[in-house]
């Protein structure tokens, strides 16, 4: 059995659960989230599951809340500047600029200029 897989993982988590009740599985941090979902779904307990794909993608997620009709920000995404170009170019200005798949603020930027946006996006 490969001790990293999720049986694995579950065998001890039950063993150090000593018998108690196991109801949730929580990620200790952003690097845990995708491992936790995959845990929880295994072990049956309330989960995010793993059904979608890039869930940390930050547009996956605004795409997913405006999906149950609840407010969500205007948005665009890429990996290529190309790919944000018209949408930067009529919004309204600041606009933040922030990796998909970053934890907390780690490359954000408040962009107070087209130019700004674009420097950024390089």
């Amino acid at each position: 059995e490969d001790p990293e897989s999720p049986e694995a993982t579950a065998k001890l988590v039950r063993q150090a659960a000593g018998g108690v009740e196991i109801c949730a599985c929580f990620a200790g941090g952003e690097a845990g989230v995708d491992y936790a979902d995959v845990l929880s779904e295994h072990m049956g307990l309330l989960t995010n599951g793993t059904s979608i794909p890039n869930r940390r993608d930050k547009q996956v997620q605004q795409e997913l809340v405006k999906a149950t009709g609840l407010r969500s920000v205007r948005q665009a995404g890429g990996s290529k500047f190309s790919d944000v170009d018209a949408f930067l170019q009529r919004e309204s200005y600041p606009v933040v600029l922030k990796p998909t798949e970053s934890a907390g603020s780690d490359g954000v930027q408040l962009c107070n200029s087209y130019e700004e946006a674009k420097t950024h996006f390089d």
